[in-house]
């Protein structure tokens, strides 16, 4: 009994939940103001979009380029790292410090090495999310103007 009463407000707050989340249907011609309403909503949602898609379209090769200059920075900066590590295995302490010094500069660029893969894995996500979200858009205006056109036809 005790169940029931804690589950059956839960299960009411969802059903209410997901039916207000549910996309609507306008059937009459009373509706058509909010269907007008949304579809100008939905217009202007889809332009922005397409305005953020190309945005990152054109980001993505800046920032493909950075990445890779940024791997090969870090490359070479490694190997330098490497040959003065090599060379300070003699024991000069002038050697050691270059060495050390040469060893941050390469963890350094690693670093930024990372941080622009990570920018370019980022905007690569946010074009697959934002092509997803304007494909739904698009779906949805198709559907009104379905609704649309059902309205004018009756």
């Amino acid at each position: 009994m005790k169940k029931i009463i804690y589950l059956l407000p839960i299960a009411l707050f969802l059903s209410a939940f997901f039916y207000s989340c549910s996309p609507k249907t306008y059937s009459t011609a009373a509706d058509t103001v909010n269907l007008n309403k949304e579809y100008r909503v939905l217009l202007r949602e889809v332009v922005n979009l397409q305005g953020d898609i190309n945005k990152l379209r054109s980001d993505i090769p800046i920032l493909e380029a950075k990445a890779q200059k940024a791997e090969a920075k870090s490359r070479e900066s490694l190997e330098e790292s490497r040959r003065q590590a090599a060379t300070a295995t003699s024991g000069n302490l002038k050697q050691i410090k270059k060495a050390k010094s040469k060893a941050d500069d390469a963890k350094d660029d690693a670093e930024d090495a990372k941080d622009a893969n990570e920018k370019l894995n980022d905007a690569q996500k946010a074009l697959a999310n934002a092509q997803s979200d304007l494909a739904s858009k698009e779906n949805r205006l198709k559907d009104l103007d379905r609704q649309k056109q059902a309205i004018q036809a009756s």
